[in-house]
């Protein structure tokens, strides 16, 4: 775990929740990541603006899920939540310029806001899974995946439902 976690988090809540939360962060906000510096690169300020804006929604559901969140939210659910929640990537979320017409200035400053707070939720995250891709999929490139199933499994909880989380 990493130093921020001192708050009496527990194996428990890692394998349980923790770990989920880090599994959205490799399969949402990374992806996200990669758009937006890729978007920015072409000058295409809208979609980097755009894909900020997917950022920081997968950063809230991130931190969800991390407050123990169950399930996958339905699209409305997950929009109420990021226009009521008081967290600081729903208010960045909210910060944002609008995607259509954006200029450069908006998209700089939308990723500023996205990578305050991907570097705060980084500090969170209990493990880091690897950015590893392949044609097939990318669970069986994941060992971090197997080691976190044989811990539940030794723990006496059941097997994961990868595909739980996700927005």
């Amino acid at each position: 775990m990493t130093d921020a976690r001192t708050d009496g988090i527990d194996l428990t809540w890692l394998i349980t929740h923790g770990a989920g939360m880090a599994w959205q962060y490799a399969m949402a906000v990374q992806t996200a990541l990669t758009d937006i510096d890729a978007a920015l690169a072409a000058d295409d300020h809208p979609a980097c603006v755009e894909a900020c804006a997917v950022a920081l929604r997968a950063i809230a559901y991130c931190d969800q899920v991390g407050a123990g969140y169950l399930g996958r939210p339905t699209h409305v659910e997950h929009h109420v939540h990021l226009a009521l929640d008081p967290s600081p990537a729903a208010r960045a979320l909210r910060r944002l310029p609008p995607a259509g017409g954006a200029t450069r200035t908006d998209a700089e400053t939308a990723r500023a806001l996205v990578r305050e707070q991907d570097e705060r939720l980084r500090a969170l995250l209990p493990l880091r899974i690897p950015v590893l891709r392949t044609a097939a999929g990318f669970f069986p490139t994941v060992g971090i995946a197997g080691a976190l199933e044989r811990l539940r499994t030794a723990h006496g909880l059941g097997p994961v439902d990868w595909d739980q989380w996700g927005i």
